[in-house]
């Protein structure tokens, strides 16, 4: 029993008082960047955002919360995460308390040492170079701890109640089972904040391209817009029809100097005058039949 209060209730408070009293004080620590995330302690609001002060706790809600240290760098408070911070009087030595969650921690750090508190752990990341860090703690008391890419130095993990010590090096992450460092081993997976799900995009087929036309095709091309279709056309005209009324043609005629029209015009008599000629030649041809008769009835009668 006295093992589950330790693990799972570790106040920030009890762990400053094993600390020397001058060695901390309320000191501001940075500024929050997060959308749901809620703090617990002394803030000030500003313009810039809302700035955490010594001895405060910040829960992360659905969303990863920011916190952006005033002294450089910045600390990833995981979603679902509750982490207390504390500073000590210069500002340059940090504090960090964690029960269940993940953080990542991502900053430079001169010739101090900053730690950070766990259920059955104290981690020591000292100085000087990059603290790239990640850590996480399950329910069941299984720690990961992390040594990203740029972290510079080894991470020096001791056990609360014992004296037994690890080193995780760079490059480096190490689970320990159960709370225990005689329970270590390598991990393959990531101690920090969980990587968001993959999207799968649906991928769209284009639709297949047309055949190709045989390069002995040529498509047809619309007629150029300043080019007109000359016709041939047969013209009719009587001289008996009465004269047609040409204003409306004349008035939207539009002529061309490049493009003639054949025009094979063919004249027709008036029907009346065909008949009349008819009847001309018919008579023309009794009237010379008679003639030719009466002169052929005159040597006749001469002969005989």
């Amino acid at each position: 029993m006295q093992l589950s209060f330790h693990r799972f209730a570790l106040p920030l408070a009890a762990a400053v008082c094993s600390l020397p009293v001058s060695g901390f004080a309320q000191q501001a620590i940075g500024q929050l960047y997060a959308s749901d995330a809620s703090v617990k302690g002394s803030v000030v609001l500003a313009s810039s955002g809302t700035s955490v002060l010594s001895g405060s706790s910040i829960q992360a809600g659905a969303q990863a919360a920011l916190l952006r240290l005033d002294r450089g760098g910045s600390v990833t408070v995981c979603e679902g995460t509750k982490l207390s911070v504390a500073s000590s009087q210069t500002g340059r030595e940090l504090l960090f308390s964690l029960n269940t969650g993940n953080l990542e921690l991502d900053y430079p750090l001169g010739t101090e040492a900053d730690r950070l508190l766990t259920p059955d752990f104290q981690l020591m990341l000292p100085g000087p170079g990059t603290v790239h860090v990640a850590v996480r703690i399950t329910p069941q008391g299984d720690t990961c701890v992390q040594s990203l890419p740029s972290n510079v130095s080894a991470i020096v993990v001791s056990e609360s109640m014992g004296d037994a010590t690890y080193q995780v090096k760079p490059d480096e992450a190490v689970l320990f089972h159960g709370g225990h460092l005689n329970q270590a081993s390598h991990s393959a997976g990531n101690c920090g904040c969980p990587k968001p799900p993959v999207v799968q995009a649906a991928k769209l087929t284009p639709p297949p391209a047309p055949p190709a036309q045989p390069a002995n095709i040529v498509p047809a091309a619309p007629a150029p817009p300043n080019q007109h279709v000359a016709v041939e056309a047969p013209f009719i005209y009587r001289g008996n029809d009465p004269a047609p009324d040409l204003t409306a043609s004349v008035a939207v005629l539009k002529l061309e100097n490049n493009r003639l029209i054949a025009l094979q015009p063919t004249v027709l008599p008036p029907p009346h005058a065909k008949k009349q000629a008819v009847q001309s030649t018919q008579t023309a041809k009794k009237e010379s039949h008679g003639f030719f008769s009466r002169v052929g009835a005159f040597f006749a009668s001469i002969f005989h």
